[in-house]
């Protein structure tokens, strides 16, 4: 076995093409699989070497969760030849060409998914002034739960200046290349998007947008527009079919920036990936791909094992089925509720009769006589406890008839009314609350204080005090991505007159990821659920 840096062994070469070699190798420092990739010993430039190894350290400064990690760069002796290499992470589950050709057109539901991921991988790269120019399926990794990765960033930029004086070192595919790009021209973000919107259409039709020789595809990508995906037998709504198609705009200018396509993915994923149909798909589909699921494992991996043996053995499967999350559910009072009220009401049906008994037995006179007397000091008591002891904003129970959990009430009354009492706004349906918890960190992945705040009970915006402290404790500037996909989408259940929101989503922020369990508790704010507070919370940096 070959040995590279003094630590990374050669175990089995995984595949070729283009300069370089790509093989399986252990890291013996850190034991733990990684991926080579060897430059191949005819290119043996020195330019070439260097611009392999300098790209090779730019795409290390890279660190998103949808694209491969570089951990190292260099060169080194193999069978008595000095060669250059890069280490990266070893990603198991195969690429996106290798799916599609199992699998044939994918859903939907899975695609959208998938390409929400991986255009936020490459606006991470932009961000970065990292330009792939070859985005294709053979590019997109797959990990060992379908959650795709970018590979082979910055490599193509190194060789722009070099492919003249050495023919067929093109780093670029034909069949996924932009029409600037064919034709030599500048190469900009807008690039990586036409070769993202080739491989999209490749993925949802099962065939590339154009085919023929070469020349006659590069033609056509620069003249031609393609046969839009569903009259290929595509099983993709209009939207997405309108969204291939201005990624593959001629004009640069008139295809979507990197950062709002993937905003437009990502509102289709969530709309798409809680649907029956689509998880059924979605399911059937994972296990024809063999995508592997954990054995053995402890502590937040169970869990997350757990929840996909119940009913989600898919990356978008959404909630388990056996949990109660009826559209249409409104919350009412228990049995314990039910009794309270009906000896409430009988209780005040024996004061009246009580009170009639004794007016019967009380002349007139006496009665106003005790009325003249005691009218004043009645109404003092009545008018003393609302405006010393209430609180601003609060209404003291009984006020004028009115019940506790009455509109006026601050935000903890209104969500969570006691025992006998009834809310006069009717409690939203429980997937009116998971949407809210979803919306919230939504909001969040944008980098969206005030958004995010806006679905927050007013008591507990008055305990955090104000959007920028909202801002600074959820570190909301840093964050760059949210991803229920593969974990646990929000789940309702009802609690009294309270919504539980039970949910497991991993949080990527500039300086790394984090997966985030736990319930949100939601009141009923004027017919809105609201996050009052969180409850079991559990954080795990990834």
């Amino acid at each position: 076995m070959s040995r590279l840096g003094d630590r990374f062994v050669l175990v089995r070469e995984l595949g070729s093409g283009g300069i370089a070699r790509v093989f399986l190798g252990r890291d013996e420092v850190l034991d733990r699989p990684v991926a080579v990739k060897v430059l191949d010993a005819e290119f043996d430039d020195p330019e070439i070497g260097a611009l392999f190894r300098r790209e090779g350290r730019t795409a290390a400064r890279l660190s998103h969760p949808n694209t491969v990690r570089v951990y190292d760069a260099g060169e080194d002796l193999i069978d008595g030849r000095e060669v250059s290499y890069i280490v990266m992470e070893y990603v198991p589950g195969g690429d996106l060409k290798d799916l599609i050709d199992r699998t044939g057109p994918l859903p939907e539901a899975m695609l959208t998914r998938v390409a929400a991921d991986v255009v936020s991988g490459l606006a991470h790269a932009h961000a970065r002034g990292i330009i792939h120019r070859d985005v294709k399926p053979r590019n997109i990794l797959l990990d060992g739960q379908g959650n795709p990765k970018l590979a082979d960033f910055g490599i193509a930029r190194a060789f722009d200046s070099t492919h003249e004086t050495h023919p067929g070192t093109y780093l670029g595919t034909a069949a996924y290349s932009s029409p600037e790009q064919l034709k030599g021209e500048r190469v900009t973000p807008k690039s990586d998007v036409y070769s993202f919107g080739a491989t999209l259409y490749h993925a949802a039709v099962g065939r590339r947008p154009f085919s023929g020789s070469p020349i006659e595809v590069a033609n056509q990508h620069i003249l031609k527009m393609p046969v839009p995906p569903r009259e290929r037998g595509a099983r993709i709504g209009e939207g997405l079919e309108a969204l291939i198609l201005d990624c593959l705009a001629k004009d640069p200018a008139e295809r979507p920036e990197p950062t709002r396509l993937h905003e437009r993915l990502l509102e289709r994923s969530s709309a798409l990936g809680g649907s029956p149909a689509a998880r059924k798909a979605q399911a059937s589909l994972n296990d024809a791909a063999g995508f592997a699921k954990p054995a053995g494992v402890s502590g937040v991996a169970a869990f997350k094992d757990r929840v996909r043996r119940i009913g989600s053995s898919d990356p978008s499967a959404g909630p388990p089925e056996r949990t109660i999350s009826l559209p249409t559910r409104t919350f009412r009072a228990g049995s314990q509720q039910r009794k309270l009220l009906a000896f409430a009401v009988a209780a005040l049906l024996l004061l009246l009769l009580a009170g009639a008994g004794v007016w019967a037995l009380l002349g007139p006179d006496e009665q106003a006589s005790q009325t003249s007397e005691s009218g004043s000091k009645r109404q003092e008591q009545a008018a003393g406890p609302q405006r010393e002891n209430r609180p601003e904003g609060d209404v003291a129970a009984g006020e004028a008839g009115k019940p506790a959990a009455a509109e006026q009430g601050p935000a903890e009354n209104r969500g969570a009314g006691t025992a006998g009492e009834a809310s006069e706004v009717p409690a939203p349906p429980l997937q009116a609350a998971e949407q809210a918890v979803f919306d919230m960190y939504y909001e969040m992945s944008f980098a969206r204080p005030q958004a995010s705040y806006s679905y927050l009970s007013e008591r507990l915006q008055r305990e955090i005090g104000s959007v920028e402290r909202w801002a600074e404790q959820e570190d909301i500037y840093t964050f760059t991505y949210m991803d229920f996909e593969g974990y646990q989408y929000p789940v309702a259940e009802a609690s009294g007159d309270e919504a539980e929101v039970t949910f497991e989503v991993r949080l990527d922020h500039t300086w790394g990821s984090e997966l985030l369990s736990g319930t949100w508790v939601c009141v009923n704010e004027d017919g809105e659920w609201k996050l009052d507070r969180l409850e079991n919370e559990k954080t795990v940096r990834l």
